[in-house]
């Protein structure tokens, strides 16, 4: 038998087959080797908040502590990983999970976030408490919140449990961005108490910052605390539920909530039996909607009807209530009204209605006015002066300060100016008739005397010719034409919709009836700021004249202050000159500035550029005072009451205001003997001038 040699093919085959042993052992070597590394170096990557106490935050070493962080390395030993615990500011943790560097976080649940996370069961509630001031009454129950200033945090989660849990509590709520400004707005008194979660608040409370406020007894489970995964992570989801069950069914996680946030085992179990139920529930509406259906629809159907029975009866009530509150207001606007006033029915001149204060004038009783025909009040009034009237309203429809004796029953006449307007109301015409008792005007004021006498000279016999009247016949005009004129529009309205109030209100018509009611409302507001205006204006001839030094530029400054603080976000250019100063009664004067600053400011809201300046000039020895504009401007041709009470050259929804400013500047400047003058153009804008010195012509005389 030949003899092989070590070349020969049978040892390279040995060979061959011993290598590829070996090849395989180290494979299956670095298999193993990887397969252990890979189980060893399996991380799970958790991310929090560093200051939610006691759910998770950073002790005084940087480490993380807390109920979260327990449980979630409780988890992590479930799953054979590694917890890799990222604590920082909730924001950053947010973001850091929405771009994939973190697998797990924990959070309340609300619309917003179920867009980008998977949830877990709630495996936690958060505590929230009531703060309030040291020493006030906390509240009981939720209910007791109801009608008081909550303060909240204005954030996602906040608000979808506002909408869960306290929907019926009307608040209101003041919504802040963090806890600090939540309870420093119960500090400073801007909410009457704060409804805060425990993890955030507390600390604050606890550091001093917000002196004075302190946690109500007791703590309120408003939200439940859920793991939450990446949307499409669906295995690390099924790991994390499977972990969360083992460690419930074994006392971990119910003894981490006892140790941590102080809730009993209870506490979870009826969280996760709440959880359950409506479950249940849905999954019950939805196999028994079928058989539901037409027992829900009747039942909605009579709950609509007793809603909108309920609803009728509400409206009746508050139009039954308008209709009292209408009638107390004609009743201090017309029946206590100290201007003696009657209406009279245009076509039978039957006295419809007169006020308290006019029987008081005339002695009369009530039965003997209201309801008979007015010539049988010519005994108290004149013939003459009836017949007169009655041609003015039917040729002008009005009359203008007609100066008349009144005779009272006892026989002591009294001098009177008359005014009156044919008016509608509803169907009907109507005149009202006011009387103003000028008697004691006259006796202290001699001008206003001379120019009462004056005006009963020139009463003309007709009622379509006029006098020419001079200064002092002015003033006693334009006086009883702001009483008289301008003050029956609002109250024959209040009158006419107390009217349509009460038919609207008999035939049912209660939305109707509402409506009214608000118009009468606000002709009572009219009437009210006329009668202040008038008032006011009535003062300044009143006033001692005084001569003392006044400062213009000063008093410039400080009125545009004023005027310009209304609203910081307008941007007016300003162009104030020197001034020489003046002599005269300062807070008269002051209110010129304030009068003619503001009209300045008021009409020029709509100017793209709005420029005011003011200045001064000197013209036949006269210091004349100066404010021009760029705004509105009106009409000069429109302007022939430009200075009698209100009189407005704009509509009242295009510029607030009640009339009276102007009335008011030619009143006070005339009382120091000087002028006004005003010029304006259309889009344009309007120049204001006046002067408190006297003219020469006036020395002269004087």
């Amino acid at each position: 038998m030949p003899t092989l040699s070590p070349g020969t093919p049978t040892d390279s085959s040995r060979a061959n087959g011993a290598l590829r042993r070996h090849v395989r052992w180290v494979s299956l070597a670095l298999t193993l080797v990887c397969a252990l590394t890979t189980v060893q170096a399996r991380v799970l990557h958790y991310g929090g908040d560093e200051a939610f106490a006691p759910f998770e935050s950073l002790d005084a070493q940087g480490q993380p502590v807390g109920f979260q962080i327990d449980l979630m390395r409780a988890v992590a030993r479930e799953l054979n990983a590694e917890a890799d615990i990222q604590l920082q500011p909730w924001a950053a943790t947010v973001e850091a999970f929405r771009a994939g560097r973190v697998d797990v976080v924990a959070m309340v649940q609300t619309i917003e976030r179920r867009a980008y996370s998977r949830f877990l069961p709630g495996h936690a509630a958060l505590d929230f408490a009531v703060y309030l001031p040291s020493g006030r009454t906390a509240p009981a129950t939720l209910q007791d919140l109801d009608g008081h200033r909550i303060a909240v945090l204005d954030r996602e989660p906040m608000r979808e449990t506002l909408s869960r849990w306290m929907s019926g509590i009307r608040g209101p709520f003041v919504r802040t961005p963090d806890t600090l400004s939540a309870l420093q707005a119960v500090q400073r008194g801007e909410a009457d108490m704060a409804l805060l979660l425990r993890a955030y608040a507390d600390p604050l409370v606890a550091s001093g910052k917000v002196a004075g406020v302190e946690a109500a007894p007791g703590s309120l489970s408003l939200q439940t605390y859920a793991l939450a995964v990446a949307y499409d992570n669906e295995a690390l989801f099924n790991e994390l539920q499977g972990a969360l069950a083992r460690l419930e069914a074994n006392g971990t996680l119910p003894a981490l909530r006892e140790r941590w946030l102080g809730q009993s085992p209870d506490v979870a179990m009826r969280v996760a039996f709440e959880r359950d139920l409506r479950e249940q529930q849905r999954w019950i509406w939805v196999l028994a909607g079928a058989a539901l259906a037409l027992l829900l629809g009747a039942a909605w159907a009579l709950r609509y009807r007793a809603r909108a029975h309920a609803r009728e009866r509400e409206r009746r009530r508050r139009a039954e209530q308008s209709l009292q509150q209408a009638h107390d207001l004609l009743e201090r606007t017309f029946a206590r009204n100290t201007e003696p006033m009657l209406v009279i029915d245009h076509a039978s001149g039957v006295v419809r209605d007169a006020n308290p204060a006019l029987i008081e004038l005339l002695g009369e009783v009530e039965a003997n006015v209201v309801g008979q025909p007015l010539r049988l009040l010519a005994h108290h009034v004149g013939l003459d002066n009836l017949k007169r009237m009655a041609r003015a309203i039917d040729v002008r429809g009005e009359i203008d300060g007609l100066p008349a004796s009144v005779t009272p029953v006892s026989g002591d006449p009294r001098p009177c100016l008359i005014s009156a307007e044919l008016m509608n109301v509803g169907d009907q015409r109507v005149v009202l008739c006011i009387v103003h008792d000028v008697s004691e005007r006259l006796a202290r004021d001699a001008v206003f005397r001379m120019a009462y006498e004056q005006l009963r000279i020139d009463v003309p016999s007709e009622p379509d010719t006029e006098p020419s009247p001079d200064v002092a016949d002015q003033r006693v005009r334009e006086f009883t034409r702001a009483v008289a004129h301008d003050l029956r529009a609002p109250l024959l309205a209040i009158q006419g919709f107390v009217s349509l109030l009460r038919e609207r209100l008999t035939q049912g018509h209660t939305e109707e009836a509402i409506e009214y009611s608000d118009q009468v409302e606000k002709a009572t507001r009219r009437m009210n700021s006329m009668i202040d205006a008038l008032c006011e204006l009535a003062q300044i001839d009143q006033r001692v004249q005084r001569r003392d030094p006044i400062d213009m530029d000063a008093l410039v400054e400080e009125t545009w202050r004023l005027v310009s603080a209304s609203d910081r976000s307008r941007q007016v250019e300003m162009r104030h000159d020197p001034l020489p100063p003046a002599r005269g009664d300062a807070d008269l004067v002051a209110q010129v500035w304030q009068n003619l600053l503001h009209n300045a400011w008021k009409y020029t809201a709509r100017s793209p550029h709005a420029r005011v300046r003011v200045d001064s000039f000197e013209l036949d020895g006269r210091v004349w005072y100066r404010v021009t504009d760029n705004g509105a401007g009106f009409d000069m041709n429109r302007a022939r009451g430009l200075f009698q009470p209100f009189r407005r050259m704009h509509a009242k929804g295009q510029f607030e205001g009640t009339g009276v400013g102007l009335s008011m500047v030619l009143r006070i400047v005339r009382h120091h003997g000087g002028d006004v003058h005003l010029r304006s153009q259309p889009d344009v804008g309007t120049v204001a001038e006046f002067t408190l010195a006297p003219s020469r012509a006036d020395h002269h005389g004087a």
